[in-house]
């Protein structure tokens, strides 16, 4: 048990120090490439390093690495797993350097849970706190994995574009049912949460305001199929969805615009003022609805919404744990 816990320690420690140095080398030489975006939540909008996602895919892998080195008997589950997550975010990479068309996005985020699809293809039911047992037969690993991993990448997508946001929600959301996953015994899931945990944390430190670098699609897509994958590999969908109700909010406010996801277009991004105080654009959404509270930064903006994240993290893991039905 000792030398398991020091291991899952050590492949933690090496996802997050990979994590934070690649993101301090692409911070720097992403801007020299050109690799940039502007952070248009601060006066004068500073060119910033993009598609910092890469740093986290690097300290997955390094994490995954060190862990499948020394457990070689590790579980296909895991494996399969990762390389779900690292495919989905290849798709933020490939869309953050082409900007390729929206509606090719979700069929390529939905092929990468192939891997996932073929370690769970003896799986068939949902626990479902009071209700138990949902048994859903081919549908789990034909429907259920690959639409999971899809809507999980998309909230994360969307839900997204302040300092700190992404990368917050995914340590947040993915460290509850990393939490869950131990509690319940389930060892793959337990160890993929804590080396994705980790490797957001390291990258973290540089995304944090001000931020010296974006993650992108890289790094959104990274954290949805990061939150899927530790969720099914855990059996933790319901679990999963709760902590996933602040993205879904959004996702609910944008959908009764007159032109759904067309916000941008028609009224331009959120503005901020000399003294760093955010005016939202006319559409709804989620972090527009805490911007019009009252004066708002952009600090104080992601620190609300991951306050609101932690409420739904803490609720998941209570309903989980709290209600005697075996996960």
């Amino acid at each position: 048990m000792i030398g398991d816990l020091a291991l899952v320690v050590a492949a933690g420690v090496f996802a997050g120090v990979g994590s934070y140095v690649a993101a301090r080398y692409f911070s720097s030489k992403f801007v020299s490439m050109g690799i940039t975006g502007k952070d248009i939540h601060k006066p004068g909008q500073p060119v910033t390093a993009e598609m910092g996602g890469l740093a986290v895919l690097v300290g997955l892998i390094i994490g995954a690495v060190v862990f499948m080195a020394v457990d070689a008997p590790m579980s296909t589950l895991f494996l399969a797993a990762v390389i779900t997550v690292v495919a989905a975010s290849l798709v933020g990479v490939v869309d953050d350097m082409t900007d390729m068309r929206q509606r090719y996005k979700p069929f390529l985020v939905a092929a990468s849970s192939l891997p996932l699809v073929y370690a769970l293809w003896q799986t068939s039911s949902i626990s479902i706190p009071l209700a138990g047992q949902m048994h859903l037969g081919l549908i789990y690993p034909i429907l259920v994995v690959p639409f999971a991993v899809t809507i999980a990448s998309n909230f994360t997508n969307m839900l997204a574009g302040f300092n700190g946001l992404e990368a917050g929600t995914a340590v947040i959301a993915i460290g509850s049912l990393a939490f869950l996953a131990a509690v319940q015994g389930s060892y793959a899931a337990a160890i993929l949460g804590v080396i994705l945990v980790c490797a957001f944390l390291g990258f973290l430190k540089l995304n944090w305001f001000p931020a010296k670098i974006f993650p992108g699609d890289t790094g959104s897509l990274l954290a949805g199929a990061g939150i899927a994958a530790v969720a099914l590999t855990g059996g933790l969908e319901f679990a999963a969805i709760v902590v996933s109700i602040p993205a879904g909010m959004d996702f609910s406010l944008k959908m009764i615009a007159r032109r759904p996801f067309s916000g941008r277009q028609d009224f331009g991004n959120t503005t901020v003022d000399e003294r760093g105080y955010l005016t939202p654009p006319a559409y709804p959404a989620l972090v527009h609805a805490f911007m019009r509270t009252g004066p708002t930064t952009e600090r104080q903006l992601v620190t609300a919404v991951l306050g609101m994240q932690a409420v739904y993290a803490a609720l998941a893991i209570g309903l989980t744990l709290g209600v005697g039905v075996p996960l």
